[in-house]
C-alpha cells in the first residue's frame, strides 16, 4: 500500500473540489539572477530566466513536463538589464536597458512561442549621463499590450516614453516636473496606465488635520495629446490607503480607499472616487463608515466603544466590474521587530534582529458605480512567517468569469495545505482546500502567481534553491 502512495504522490496530481494541480519537476535556481513567468503561448507555458550570462526561456507542455529549453543568443551579455517580460496574445517582449558606447538605450525584443526573434525596436535613446545614469521603472496596461516606461533618477522631473508592443510603436513622450517634496511622503505617487494611452500620476496633498479643508488628489493625465491637470476634492477625513485604475470600458479614472476619523492607525471607513477622461466632468465621490455589524465580524468578538476602527489594514487588490462599480481586496498586515539594536538585520553586541510578519484576515467590498456599497466580506486566515520579507504570505487574487478566487497558504512553513476562498458577484463566498504540500517539497509562492485564462493560473514554488511551477485548472 505504501509502494502504491509513493507512485501516485511521484505524478504530482492534485484534484479537489473539481480542480486541478499541474506540477512540474524541480529547476535548480541557485546560479539565477532571477524568472518571470510568461504563461501561456499557444501550447506550451513559458518561463524566462536571467542567469547573469545568459537569458533562457523553457517550455512546459499541458501536464508540466519541461518540452524544450532555449537561450535568447540575440539579446547582449555585458551592460544589459531586463526591465519586463510582457507576454501578448502570440508572442511575448523582452524590454530592457542597454549601455552601449557610452550611451544608454531602451530597447525592445519580441519573440514568437517558439522563442525566436520576430522584431526588435529601440524605443528611446537616453544618450550619455555619466553622472546620473538612467534609473528605470514600469506601468504597464491592462491588457498587457500598452507601456509607459520612467525614468526617475532626478528628483525634480520624470521622463515618460509610451508605447505599443503589437504595433511596435512609440506613441508618446513627455517629462513631468515633480514636487520634490511629494518623493518624502509614506506614498508619494500612483501610476496608471490605459489600453489607450492614458497615463495618470496621482498624488495626495494636504492629507493632514490642520490642512484637511483643502485635502484632494492632485491628478495628471498624460496621453498622445499633451497633458492636464485635475482635481478630486476629498472630506474632512484622513486618507489611510487608495488605489486607482483606469476603467478602459467605461473611459474613467476609478478610485478606492480607506479613511480615518482622527489619525492614520485605524480605518474608520471606506470611499469610492471616479473621474471621467472628459475635461472638465463632474467627479463622483462617495465616504462610507463601517457598521458595527461588519467589525464584530472581523474582530471575531463585539466592538467596545472608543476601539471602532481597524488596524494594520492595506489596499491589496481593485479589480472593477462592469457597470462601472469596483471591488477592494484589503489585507490586515504588519511586521514587528525584535531585538535591542535599531535597523532591520543589525548586529550589535552579538544580538541578530528577528522580523516577524504577519499576513491575517482579508476583507472585500463591493462598490456600486455611484460609490455606495454593495456588499462588504470578511475572509479570516492567519499567516505568520519570520525574516522572509513575506515571500509566501498573503494572497493571489484569479478573476473568473461568474467568480473571483484568492488562493493562499493556510501557515507558512514547509508541510502546508493551501487554500481558496471563492466569491459570487454579491460577495458570498466558500472556502476550499486545493492542495496538500506534504513531502512534494513544494513553498508556494501565492502574490507572485499570474492569471492566464479565466480558468488557469500559474503559480511559482520556491523550495532548497529549486523552483516548481504549478498549474491550477478550475
Amino acid at each position: 500500500m505504501r509502494n502504491k502512495l509513493l507512485i501516485l504522490l511521484s505524478f504530482l496530481q492534485v484534484a479537489l473540489n473539481g480542480q486541478t494541480a499541474l506540477i512540474s519537476d524541480p529547476l535548480s535556481i541557485r546560479n539565477d539572477y532571477g524568472y518571470e513567468l510568461i504563461g501561456r503561448l499557444r501550447d506550451r507555458i513559458l518561463l524566462f530566466r536571467d542567469r547573469f550570462d545568459e537569458f533562457q526561456v523553457q517550455a512546459f507542455d499541458n501536464q508540466m513536463h519541461l518540452s524544450w529549453s532555449r537561450d535568447l543568443n540575440d539579446l547582449e551579455r555585458k551592460g544589459i538589464q531586463i526591465i519586463a517580460v510582457v507576454p501578448g496574445r502570440n508572442d511575448f517582449s523582452v524590454v530592457h536597458k542597454i549601455r552601449k558606447r557610452g550611451h544608454t538605450y531602451l530597447r525592445v525584443h519580441k519573440y514568437d512561442p517558439g522563442a525566436n526573434l520576430i522584431d526588435t525596436m529601440t524605443v528611446k535613446d537616453y544618450g550619455e549621463r555619466i553622472f546620473m545614469p538612467p534609473t528605470l521603472g514600469y506601468v504597464k496596461s491592462d491588457d498587457r499590450n500598452c507601456m509607459v516606461v520612467y525614468n526617475d533618477a532626478e528628483r525634480e522631473k520624470l521622463e515618460l516614453v509610451c508605447f505599443q508592443l503589437d504595433k511596435m510603436q512609440v506613441l508618446w513622450e513627455n517629462t513631468v516636473n515633480m514636487d520634490i517634496g511629494d518623493r518624502y511622503e509614506p506614498d508619494p505617487f500612483e501610476l496608471t496606465l490605459g489600453n489607450s494611452g492614458d497615463f495618470f500620476m496621482i498624488t495626495e496633498k494636504n492629507n493632514k488635520r490642520s490642512k484637511i479643508e483643502n485635502h484632494h488628489f492632485r491628478v495628471l493625465h498624460v496621453n498622445a495629446k499633451g497633458d492636464q491637470v485635475s482635481e478630486i476634492q476629498l472630506g474632512d477625513y484622513i486618507t489611510l490607503d487608495a488605489k486607482f485604475a483606469v476603467d478602459n470600458l467605461n473611459k474613467k479614472l476609478t478610485a478606492v480607499g480607506l479613511w480615518g476619523e482622527k489619525n492614520k492607525d485605524r480605518t474608520n471607513g471606506c470611499f469610492f472616487a471616479s473621474m471621467p477622461f472628459v475635461p472638465g466632468a463632474a467627479t463622483a465621490v462617495h465616504y462610507e463608515s463601517f457598521d458595527e455589524k461588519f467589525l464584530s465580524i472581523l474582530r471575531q468578538k463585539d466592538v467596545e466603544e472608543g476601539a471602532r476602527g481597524v488596524s494594520d489594514s492595506e489596499i491589496k487588490t481593485l479589480a472593477l466590474r462592469q457597470d462601472g462599480g469596483a471591488v477592494m481586496v484589503v489585507e490586515r498586515n504588519h511586521e514587528i521587530q525584535r531585538g535591542s539594536a535599531a535597523g532591520r538585520g543589525f548586529m550589535r553586541e552579538g544580538i541578530r534582529l528577528i522580523v516577524d510578519y504577519y499576513y491575517d484576515d482579508m476583507y472585500v467590498i463591493g462598490f456600486h458605480p455611484d460609490g455606495r456599497t454593495h456588499w462588504k466580506t470578511v475572509l479570516h486566515k492567519k499567516q505568520y512567517s519570520q525574516d522572509d520579507e513575506g515571500t509566501f504570505s498573503s494572497f493571489f487574487l484569479h478573476l473568473g468569469i461568474e467568480e473571483i478566487r484568492l488562493l493562499f497558504n493556510d501557515e507558512i512553513k514547509y508541510e502546508n495545505t493551501c487554500s481558496e476562498y471563492v466569491l459570487s458577484p454579491v460577495g458570498e463566498f466558500d472556502r476550499n482546500g486545493i492542495l496538500n504540500t506534504m513531502n512534494q517539497g513544494l513553498r508556494m509562492r501565492f502574490r507572485d502567481a499570474i492569471q492566464m485564462n479565466a480558468s488557469e493560473c500559474l503559480v511559482p514554488s520556491e523550495f532548497r534553491n529549486k523552483l516548481r511551477l504549478v498549474l491550477f485548472r478550475f
